[in-house]
């Protein structure tokens, strides 16, 4: 695993972090990362290859009013962060980097046996070889911020991902789960389930026929749809997008915008989540906000600058892909809360409409809440029963709308497969998603 600490004590990163010459009002902080990845795929033409990557820098960022400037350098010594903070070196004293560690258990050779494994359960289904294709991908990562007045944040994670297609990227079937840490991943026993899985996709193929066109009630299963409230509705929750103007519910604060029943929240203190840490990548604390209190707007999602701006000050939300990039106000694990009803109980007393089992990704306009999204596996309910397999379709709506149209929630609150990522503003960052079983009384459904 990474070092869990950096070559460097309170104090003179403490030291180094006040000598800027700040104007008044302004504040400094110094963020210090270490990143290292692994992967290994294996396909028919090229057989296993492995590779391995390492990201170490850090970055002085000088904050006035709501403008910031970032110095950003790569590699963690002492003298270039004194150079880059205005101290001379030589004038605290140096300390020795440490070593950035290695991945405990994992070598080539374990790596290639679990693929191996991986692709020996695949093919025992049937599978054709040659459109085949299995990837494992391994993340570490620490950080550490030094705030104003000395004091330290660290904070680590790690994510292991398995991932394995069928046919090409246009046409094909693909599957992944994810787990914290390697080992854990391996004790998931993906091989059987991901086998499991993509055998029962390929069944219902055959028989897919194409989904009807037009305004239906939409029932999304647990987990495999809480990608929807986080494009839908979670983007236009954070702070940066409701300053600008360019959220439907900036001014909605306070305003009832969904049923009594529905909730929901973004907690990055969620054990053993994609999204999940102990402090920011600002240092400040992780907890759980609460967005959504009985249908009422409770909350937005802010870093340090914007929560400065609102008034409200930092919800733990600032959060960077790596050293050389601005923080911004991001979700960890944004999901609906459960309810109280049974969920076969939703499907049993909804006469017809269109199950959801798996959506992907798809387009929303923060601005206005507009979205499509492709959904990849779903099925027909007819008399309150679940009948033909459905090719993929797309969705359609606004997310506001769509929230409030939110007519019954179930009890069975799902995080999906561990493997979640965002994107925003060309930054890619680790993120879970969560969804008990919902009706929505009314969605655009389109073939395709």
């Amino acid at each position: 695993m990474i070092s869990a600490s950096f070559p460097f004590d309170a104090q003179f990163l403490g030291r180094a972090v006040e000598a800027p010459r700040l104007a008044r009002g302004a504040w400094a902080d110094l963020f210090l990362e270490r990143a290292r990845s692994l992967r290994a795929t294996w396909d028919h033409q090229g057989g296993t290859r492995i590779s391995s990557g390492m990201r170490e820098g850090f970055c002085l960022r000088v904050v006035d009013g709501g403008s910031q400037k970032l110095d950003a350098r790569e590699g963690l010594s002492h003298e270039a962060i004194l150079d880059a903070c205005g101290r001379k070196s030589g004038s605290l004293p140096s300390e020795a980097p440490a070593s950035s560690g290695e991945a405990d258990g994992l070598d080539e050779a374990g790596l290639a046996s679990f693929l191996e494994a991986m692709r020996e359960r695949l093919l025992s289904l049937g599978l054709d070889e040659t459109q085949l294709s299995v990837s494992l991908e391994i993340g570490l990562r620490q950080t550490c911020v030094c705030l104003p007045g000395g004091s330290l944040r660290q904070s680590g994670s790690s994510r292991s991902i398995v991932s394995c297609r069928i046919g090409d990227a246009g046409e094909g079937l693909s599957a992944g789960l994810g787990a914290s840490s390697f080992a854990k991943l391996v004790e998931s026993q993906p091989a059987a389930r991901l086998g499991r899985e993509l055998e029962e996709r390929v069944a219902g193929r055959r028989e897919a026929r194409e989904a009807p066109e037009g305004e239906f009630p939409v029932l999304l299963a647990a987990g495999t749809g809480g990608v929807f409230f986080h494009e839908a509705c979670g983007h236009s929750l954070e702070a940066d997008l409701v300053l600008r103007g360019a959220s439907p519910f900036r001014a909605l604060l306070g305003e009832r915008v969904a049923a009594p029943f529905v909730s929901a929240m973004d907690d990055a203190t969620q054990p053993g989540l994609e999204g999940s840490y102990d402090f920011d990548d600002e240092g400040s604390p992780a907890r759980g906000i609460v967005l959504i209190a009985r249908g009422v707007l409770k909350a937005f999602l802010a870093d340090r600058i914007h929560g400065a701006i609102l008034g409200g000050g930092s919800t733990g939300s600032g959060r960077r892909e790596s050293y050389r990039d601005s923080p911004l106000p991001r979700m960890s694990n944004a999901f609906l809360m459960a309810g109280d009803e049974d969920p076969e109980a939703i499907l049993r007393e909804t006469p017809h409409g269109i199950l959801v089992s798996r959506l992907e990704g798809g387009r929303m306009d923060p601005a206005t809440g507009d979205f499509r999204f492709r959904a990849s596996s779903g099925r027909l309910i007819e008399s309150g029963h679940l009948t033909a397999p459905l090719r993929p379709f797309t969705l359609a709506g606004n997310g506001l709308v769509a929230l409030r149209a939110v007519a019954r929630v179930g009890s069975d609150l799902s995080f999906g497969d561990g493997t979640g990522s965002c994107g925003k503003d060309g930054q890619q960052l680790p993120v879970a998603a969560g969804l008990p079983t919902i009706l929505i009384s009314s969605l655009a459904v389109r073939p395709g």
